[in-house]
């Protein structure tokens, strides 16, 4: 598949992001896994509370962390409409364009590395701006080998 220009700049920003990480991840071993994925959580999580902010959201349910998630990553990452809500499951389900996906197939750098210590944390983070007591879980990721990633954000009720 190739990239559209919007989608290929999505990617470079990725690419410098994930540069950084394996540049420190060489250096530093797994110490700078560990703050890469701190860091990315809490990051994403005040960028969650920024957007639920802007967009006047004031619950903290599962169609309020979805609409969050659909906003950032309509908007930040080009990929609209992969967030679905089932009861109080938010879902996120996508087998289509990943900018983090492109950039680690351009780069050849780890993908299990890259997703778990960058993308997923990200991805809990940003849901965490909504509610913090939110759980994650990925039972289905194009790392593992198959045909879509599969997130599942549980918001207690």
């Amino acid at each position: 598949m190739g990239l559209s220009e919007e989608q290929m700049g999505i990617v470079q920003m990725q690419m410098a992001t994930i540069g950084y990480i394996m540049a420190n991840y060489k250096k530093f071993g797994d110490e700078a896994l560990k703050v890469a994925n701190e860091y990315f959580y809490e990051l994403s999580k005040s960028m969650g509370q920024n957007i639920k902010t802007k967009m006047g959201i004031t619950g903290t349910d599962a169609n309020a962390v979805a609409a969050v998630m659909n906003a950032f990553l309509g908007q930040a990452a080009g990929m609209k409409g992969i967030i679905r809500v089932e009861g109080n499951k938010v879902i996120a389900e996508t087998a289509a364009f990943c900018p983090n996906m492109e950039a680690v197939k351009m780069m050849k750098a780890p993908w299990e590395t890259v997703c778990k210590n960058y993308s997923w944390p990200s991805f809990l983070g940003l849901a965490a701006g909504v509610n913090p007591k939110v759980t994650m879980e990925v039972p289905e990721s194009r790392i593992y080998g198959k045909n879509r990633c599969f997130h599942v954000v549980t918001v207690p009720k």
